[in-house]
């Protein structure tokens, strides 16, 4: 026997010892995974903003991450916390009305009767739920334990999704504080077991997490702030949550376009015809300026990425592993391409894509 060769007993036990570890490791972690990732994706993405923090304070690291990790809190958090408070606000004034329509009955909105889609419907709904005391109730009454349930599951996941976002902000902290070492660490890990491949990927992924963060996140919260915005001023109820809605539903082509023409006619038909002209009009200007323009100009200049695949990316994400799913998808379509390209490659080492656009992702390029 070659005494270079390890017994197949030995390495047997190895693998089960290596396992036991990994395995035991991941029960540990896993309550923590998501405020992790997130506070990996965040550093990623503003550690050029970090940088410059930290070449302004003399490279004190602890002050600097403390200042960075401050500064996320207050420009990424404070938006988000506000928002809820909107968001809390409209609950109460729709609950508010539901519980007056319930105890008096409210008459059948005039607008409804002008609507040219579904307003017959609309309004017979209205008619047997809210016209008359004590309809609704009625039928709550029947759901009581459907709705106490759900009511309960919504805040404990929205208590759990805050807790997790405070802990992203304090693990964030020490990936700032010792980023460089821990950079340092991944790739000689990556170099000694993918050698020559692990460029082509490890290259690819803070562009990638910076685009993503930017063309979705921060697009995101300015597109929903300038709807919301304009919602209000034009007099509409539940501005902000109105906004929010329309800045999700935009990733779905022409969803928001319809939806502020929606509420455009409906102020419109309610005798506010400015206002409904300038929701439509106005609203879409905005809607297609982010989606169509500020959106795939961030995203696709970090990912070299379709935007169809983008968005692919976006709604797979989400839809298997939640919120992460937004940042954490397009990346994975990403590394994806450059194994395509991998494969494009021969033994030699030789592009056998000759094409302009695929030169991108050439590691000899690099």
């Amino acid at each position: 026997m070659n005494g270079s060769q390890t017994p197949p007993a030995k390495l047997l036990v190895s693998l089960l010892f290596t396992a036991s570890i990994l395995f035991g490791a991941f029960i540990v972690l896993s309550p923590f995974v998501l405020a992790i990732l997130w506070a990996a994706i965040l550093a990623v993405a503003t550690w050029p903003l970090h940088e410059r923090i930290a070449r302004r304070l003399d490279q004190r690291r602890g002050l600097a991450a403390a200042v960075s990790t401050t500064l996320v809190l207050i420009f990424l958090v404070g938006p988000m916390a506000l928002l809820l408070v909107f968001l809390s606000q409209d609950a109460y004034t729709a609950a508010s009305y539901l519980i007056d329509a319930d105890t008096y009955g409210k008459p059948v909105p005039p607008v409804l009767e002008k609507l040219p889609v579904g307003g017959e419907y609309l309004t017979q709904l209205w008619e047997k739920y809210l016209a008359q005391p004590r309809r609704l109730s009625a039928v709550l009454e029947a759901q009581l334990d459907v709705i106490r349930n759900a009511a309960q599951t919504v805040f404990l996941d929205l208590t759990s999704r805050v807790a997790t976002l405070m802990f992203a902000l304090w693990v964030l902290y020490f990936f700032y504080h010792d980023g460089r070492a821990i950079s340092a660490w991944v790739n000689q890990i990556g170099y000694k077991w993918l050698e020559y491949r692990w460029p082509s990927y490890v290259f690819q992924l803070p562009d990638v997490m910076r685009a993503a963060v930017n063309g979705i996140v921060i697009v995101g919260f300015a597109e929903a702030l300038l709807l919301s915005l304009l919602l209000w001023i034009c007099g509409v109820p539940s501005a902000v949550t109105l906004g929010v809605i329309t800045a999700v539903i935009a990733f779905i082509p022409m969803a928001a376009p319809l939806l502020l023409a929606v509420i455009g006619f409906i102020l419109f038909a309610g005798n506010a015809p400015v206002a409904g002209i300038a929701v439509f009009s106005v609203g879409t200007i905005i809607v297609m300026a982010a989606d169509y323009v500020v959106r795939p100009m961030l995203i696709q200049g970090g990912t070299a990425l379709p935007f169809l695949a983008i968005l692919f990316g976006i709604f797979g994400g989400v839809g298997t592993m939640g919120i992460v799913g937004l940042i954490i998808g397009p990346v994975l379509l990403v590394l994806l391409l450059v194994l395509f390209r991998e494969a494009a490659i021969d033994e030699k080492s030789i592009d056998l894509d000759l094409t302009q656009s695929s030169k991108g992702f050439d590691p000899r390029n690099r």
